[in-house]
């Protein structure tokens, strides 16, 4: 039989030590993940692609509400 266990917490802070990744949430609470040079660089992938999906949305947004406002002043002139 497998067991499988979640964590829940809010972010708060990260930091790498030489074999381990930790977490620490705001009530001083620590996740310690043991990894390997290639868990490194497979989670550097993973969080730049899940980064640049974010900055894309957001720079859709920021575009989208600057035509917006631009259609605004232009209906008000």
């Amino acid at each position: 039989m497998k067991i499988k266990q979640t964590v829940t917490a809010k972010f708060h802070n990260a930091y790498t030590g030489w074999n381990c990744l930790q977490f620490h949430d705001e009530a001083g609470d620590e996740i310690e993940i043991q990894m390997t040079d290639d868990n490194y660089l497979q989670l550097a992938d993973t969080l730049k692609t899940k980064a640049d999906r974010i900055r894309k949305e957001r720079q859709e947004e920021a575009e989208e509400a600057a035509r917006a406002l631009a259609k605004e002043n232009e209906d008000n002139a």
